[in-house]
């Protein structure tokens, strides 16, 4: 052979030779980035409030002065997605910048399909990790990629520091173990859960350390009495290391040290929904093939992407019931399968991994299996539709929804589904591998998975979808409203009762002019600062002064000054003077106008202050109490007393609001299905009113079929009626 024949023989392949086999997986990336971005497209509007809001005062704070800070406070470290983010802001209107972060945002999450791959490749051949990175980007948890919340981000982050963890125990050196520390610290600042990355390295590590052949070597010679020593040092070790991250972690502390029987419940709640949400088989499967068949030969690959599996399923369950069973004492019960989204490529990996090389040992199939079926028959049947903190769950909810189903029945199935599962791993290990029969058995099951695993993200994204047109339908448009009246000028929003702040979450988000967000009452909703001003002089002058050029009251609150605009209820005020100065106010009501109480206090109060009385002349207060709004039938409906008094406006000890003397008393008893109207005599200085009004009732527990779980009194309409018409 000649020296050329010999060139051309080691010349390096050509740049398209080298780029074929990454067309597959840009195939996958750019079809399912395509599903998602449209579904993005759909969701008009925020819905995860105070996550979305957040994040995006924080991003665009970041834009606009390079610094983190929620309505112009400084915040600290703001996570990675905020920086990310950021840039999306310079484009213009909010409409703009959030269609785009919604597009960013699919983007990054679908790029999770690369480190899957390289992850899957691992120890499966090509064909194989592809199908199984496209499954890991074809999961339930995909519902999230168009919203502004850590997991876009996190989830593809997570992914590489798993690939990276497992490439380092192959064979450890500096290089692959500085890699995956440095890819888990920046999963940890995109999402701070994702710290527990790092224990997952520790784990692989100390456990390669503890099989190399030097310490076998040395424990070959221990005694008994050695072992007894090595296990309570262990057991001393993590009492010890538990202790360090309760110092550092009040969950961590409450949570282990007064409920640790709820730890397992929700660990296992959450792997459940894993579990339902993909079909159930892949989680079977892809734990008992990790318990390799004696006949494999063992090879490095194989070893260290199971002990990073096994390392990762151990940490993240665990953090999941911790996780889990503290949020139970501090907010509600949820079934939190958010926090175990991360181990979806390492489930599919070694699904492939069975798939393409045998499921693995009996008995792992047996303890897989129970296991499985444990956890999906703990898991509570939850048919509330969207669920966000378990997308998973949302194949329950089409099951119901869709096919009418009740919940006995769908829990039926799923037992059902947990045998089969079963039965499908037996078979698998029974036939013979690489037979007709055995790829048959495996090319079905991975085609009903996918599509028992995209049927349930495709469901879970309507839900949000349904949710958002829902939270859209009722806002003000154009959404930047505001904006466009204040041509940018800062704003200062001022109301009452925000027990449910969507639509002041949704105008703060989509208008940049609004910087600051104040209430009568205290009520004022997150995140970042709020404020209630007191009042500073019977007139209604408020202080401090807001220091903007415009204020939007909301909720029965007016001003006294030039009104600039107004969407619905919502009024714009222009502060010439830049000082708030109510001209009347209701504190107490609600906007759908009851006045209500509370479950610790089932006594309904409110109030309603006038303050500007210089065209009013003399008249009355008309009040109107009316429990025609909610009226059962049969009428079996309690009767509520009303008491209501009025006088001229003082400023109470605690800087709000007060009568100065009681002019005027009124009762009368408020029934049923009726309005009781009440007249007063007002006098001729700024005037206040108080009405109370007990006991209450709660409407669900009259019919169990309203969801309304409110204490409530009576829908409340205040006015004045002048003497004499001008």
């Amino acid at each position: 052979m000649t020296q050329a024949a010999l060139a051309r023989g080691r010349r390096r392949p050509d740049l398209w030779t080298r780029l074929q086999p990454a067309i597959p997986l840009l195939v996958v990336y750019f079809a399912l980035a395509a599903l998602y971005a449209w579904q993005a497209s759909q969701r008009l509007a925020p819905t995860i409030f105070t996550d979305e809001v957040e994040l995006g005062q924080l991003s665009r704070a970041i834009s606009e002065t390079g610094e983190a800070a929620r309505r112009g406070e400084p915040y600290g470290r703001a996570t990675l997605v905020a920086y990310l983010l950021a840039p999306v802001w310079w484009l213009g209107s909010t409409a703009t910048a959030y269609a785009t972060a919604k597009l960013v945002l699919v983007l990054a999450m679908t790029a999770a399909v690369f480190p899957a791959f390289a992850l899957a490749r691992l120890v499966v051949p090509y064909w194989y990790a592809v199908g199984a990175a496209g499954a890991a980007v074809a999961v339930p948890a995909f519902a999230y990629s168009p919203v502004l919340v850590e997991e876009p981000v996190a989830y593809p982050l997570a992914t590489l520091a798993l690939w990276l963890i497992a490439r380092a125990l192959v064979r450890p050196g500096w290089k692959w173990v500085g890699a995956a520390v440095l890819a888990s610290a920046v999963a940890a600042l995109a999402r701070t859960q994702l710290s527990i990355l790092l224990v997952v390295l520790g784990l692989g590590l100390l456990w390669l350390a503890w099989q190399s052949e030097p310490v076998r070597g040395w424990r070959s010679g221990w005694s008994r009495w050695d072992w007894v020593g090595a296990v309570t040092l262990l057991v001393g070790a993590v009492v010890a290391l538990s202790a360090t991250i309760g110092h550092l972690s009040e969950s961590w502390r409450n949570t282990t040290g007064y409920y640790k029987d709820r730890i397992l419940e929700h660990a296992s709640w959450a792997s459940g929904a894993l579990a339902i949400g993909i079909g159930i088989l892949p989680v079977l499967i892809g734990i008992a093939a990790l318990a390799r068949p004696r006949s494999e030969p063992s090879d490095p690959r194989t070893r260290a992407f199971v002990t990073t599996s096994v390392a990762a399923l151990a940490v993240f369950v665990w953090y999941a019931g911790i996780k889990g069973a503290f949020i139970s004492t501090v907010h509600g019960t949820l079934i939190a399968e958010r926090n175990l989204i991360y181990l979806y490529p390492i489930l599919f990996a070694a699904t492939a991994l069975a798939f393409a090389r045998g499921i693995g040992r009996g008995w792992a199939i047996a303890v897989s299996a129970l296991l499985v079926l444990y956890v999906v028959t703990a898991t509570p049947v939850e048919l509330n539709f969207p669920y966000y903190e378990a997308h998973g769950l949302a194949i329950l909810a089409f099951a119901n929804r869709e096919l009418g189903w009740h919940g006995g029945l769908i829990a039926d199935t799923l037992v059902l589904l947990c045998f089969v599962a079963a039965a499908l791993a037996i078979a698998l290990h029974l036939v013979r591998h690489g037979s007709r029969a055995f790829h048959a058995i495996a090319a079905c099951s991975a085609v009903a998975v996918l599509a028992w695993s995209l049927t349930t993200e495709v469901y879970a994204a309507r839900g949000e979808r349904t949710l958002s047109d829902q939270v859209e339908r009722n806002h003000p448009k154009p959404y930047d409203w505001v904006d466009q009246a204040t041509g940018g000028n800062a704003v200062v929003v001022i109301g009452q009762r925000f027990s449910d702040p969507t639509g002041v979450h949704l105008t703060e988000f989509f208008n940049r002019s609004i910087r600051k967000v104040w209430s009568l009452d205290g009520t004022a909703p997150g995140p970042g600062p709020i404020l209630t001003p007191d009042l500073a002089a019977p007139d209604g002058s408020l202080t401090p002064p807001p220091g903007v050029r415009y204020a939007l009251a909301l909720n029965g609150v007016e001003l006294q000054a030039p009104v600039a605009a107004s969407r619905g209820n919502d009024t714009l005020y222009r502060l010439d003077d830049e000082v708030l100065k109510l001209r009347h106010a209701v504190v107490g009501v609600e906007t759908d106008g009851w006045m209500i109480g509370s479950n610790d206090d089932p006594v309904a109060r409110a109030s309603y202050t006038r303050y500007d009385v210089s065209r009013d002349g003399p008249g009355f207060a008309v009040v109107k109490l009316s429990r025609v709004e909610w009226c059962p039938q049969p009428k079996t409906l309690g009767e509520g007393m009303a008491t209501i008094r009025i006088g001229p406006v003082a400023i109470g000890e605690d800087k709000q609001p007060a009568i100065a003397d009681v002019l005027t008393t009124r009762e009368a008893v408020v029934k049923n299905c009726e309005i009781t109207p009440f007249v007063l005599p007002t006098p001729s200085v700024p005037w206040r009113i108080e009405i109370t009004i007990e006991p209450t009732f709660v409407p669900h527990e009259i019919d169990p079929s309203s969801s309304d779980r409110r204490q409530l009194g009576a829908v409340v309409g205040v006015d004045f009626q002048a003497l004499f018409d001008s």
